[in-house]
């Protein structure tokens, strides 16, 4: 039996973390039975971060390799249907929205002192209120060192929303009038999309992130669509 260990529900969302609600929706495209462990520590994983994959004694992490191993495992190709261009054209979207738009949450939540509270509230409420603060804080300059590091956290948050919005309109475009990004069906792009869209839109504070995918209509109906389609039932 193949087990997922992911973050915890928040904010509305299956998991707080947009690689966890890909790697949920591969597992429902999938076909495949699973189970989901939604009390998962990325302490105790290989790469110390979820999601985990656990199948006969092994254990996969990162959402990307469990595509890899699900693909190879069970002979199935999320991109089904797909030529080599459209191929090409999905994997340059998930680099896209999974190591740029990502950064730019990430630091619209945990540099934002505005929005780290709602964040350590969120994620953290049930540390001890005597400790909270200390362990809190330790976690989160963790986390705004990764991001300045990587770059998104140098910008300001309009800058930041700037670049994000180039990112929108190129998805919108490739979306164009389909249900999905290649078609009626949902790929391994729509995946990483969907899961970084409603990541996105579900943060309960108004951010210039999530005007700026209001904006666009079509991906705000897109994002709804897929969690309909390839979330849990």
């Amino acid at each position: 039996m193949l087990k997922l260990f992911t973050f915890a529900p928040g904010f509305g969302e299956i998991s707080a973390s947009p690689f966890s609600v890909k790697a949920i929706c591969l597992l429902e495209m999938s076909g495949q039975a699973y189970t989901l462990n939604q009390k998962g520590d990325p302490r105790k994983a290989p790469k110390k971060k979820l999601p985990v994959l656990e199948h006969d004694g092994k254990i996969i992490s990162d959402s990307d390799d469990i595509r890899d191993y699900l693909e190879m495992q069970f002979n199935v190709d999320f991109d089904a249907g797909l030529n080599a261009e459209q191929r090409a054209v999905s994997r340059s979207i998930i680099r896209m929205a999974e190591e740029h738009i990502y950064f730019a949450i990430v630091s619209t939540r945990w540099q934002r002192d505005e929005n780290w509270a709602i964040i350590r509230e969120e994620f953290f409420g049930m540390i001890p209120r005597l400790v909270r603060k200390f362990v809190t804080n330790k976690i989160r300059k963790g986390a705004v060192t990764m991001v300045y590091g990587q770059g998104m956290g140098r910008h300001s948050e309009a800058e930041q929303a700037a670049r994000v919005s180039k990112d929108l309109a190129a998805i919108a475009a490739l979306l164009a009038d389909k249900p999905f990004l290649f078609g009626d069906k949902p790929t391994a792009a729509d995946a990483s999309v969907v899961a970084i869209l409603n990541n996105i839109t579900c943060f309960p504070r108004p951010t210039l992130l999530n005007e700026a995918v209001q904006k666009l209509p079509t991906l705000v109906a897109y994002a709804e669509r897929g969690k309909q389609v390839m979330y849990p039932k």
